[in-house]
């Protein structure tokens, strides 16, 4: 799917510099993780011997992976157009959208944990928590959590 942007969205859609947030999230940041992984898990496929059970596994949890990473890259282009289009505050397929983000990319992001030793490892995969620094806030204050890892508590000290 091409997806084209006009130049007063640009910034907008353009990937943030620290992914903190899964507003935040773009089509561009799966792209190097889906490579990232498809690599990675390639490389355990190909170490298990051919017509074995565990080199099926391994080959379909590589597709599995790929898949899921194609969906989240499908579900960022709509939220991209919402965000330029829409209202990212709408009720109902919107939110669902905008809920999505964060378990879909979070999944994948553990999968990538697994190889945190790997040269080609990124540290913006990381886990998100919150949506936005509005939603951090508002968890924060309704249960008093600060194990927001100092999102919510830079300033402090």
């Amino acid at each position: 799917m091409t997806h084209h942007v006009a130049p007063d969205h640009a910034a907008l859609l353009a990937p943030a510099v620290v992914l903190e947030f899964s507003d935040d999230l773009r089509s561009a940041d799966v792209g190097p993780l889906q490579d990232f992984l498809a690599a990675r898990l390639g490389e355990i496929a190909r170490a298990q011997p051919e017509g074995t059970d565990a080199r099926w596994a391994a080959e379909h949890l590589a597709r599995t992976i790929d898949a899921d990473c194609r969906d989240l890259d499908d579900a960022l282009v709509s939220w991209e157009v919402e965000l330029t289009e829409g209202d990212i505050n709408q009720v109902g397929l919107v939110q669902t959208l905008r809920q999505s983000l964060p378990t879909d990319w979070n999944r994948l992001v553990e999968v990538a944990q697994r190889f945190a030793g790997h040269p080609g490892h990124l540290p913006r995969w990381r886990h998100l928590r919150y949506s936005c620094a509005e939603h951090a806030e508002f968890v924060e204050q309704r249960t008093g959590d600060a194990s927001d890892g100092g999102i919510l508590h830079q300033n402090e000290a």
